[in-house]
């Protein structure tokens, strides 16, 4: 999946945290999980905080929160 295609606060924080090589290294089938998971949220906080988890372990070169 492109930089491009993510969504834009992903790609935000991810850029942010230096975090795209870990999430670049994630198989396709956990990137689309965790794309799934993160606008599966019900309101903009919840997004927020998954969009941060993942930036976050993906960082750390770990699958997010509940991908562990």
């Amino acid at each position: 999946m492109a930089h491009t295609d993510l969504p834009e606060d992903l790609a935000q924080a991810l850029e942010e945290t230096g975090a795209q090589a870990g999430w670049d290294g994630y198989s396709d089938e956990l990137r689309a999980d965790a794309l799934a998971w993160i606008d599966a949220a019900r309101t903009t906080t919840a997004r927020s905080k998954r969009v941060d988890d993942v930036a976050r372990f993906a960082g750390k070169g770990l699958p997010p929160t509940p991908f562990q």
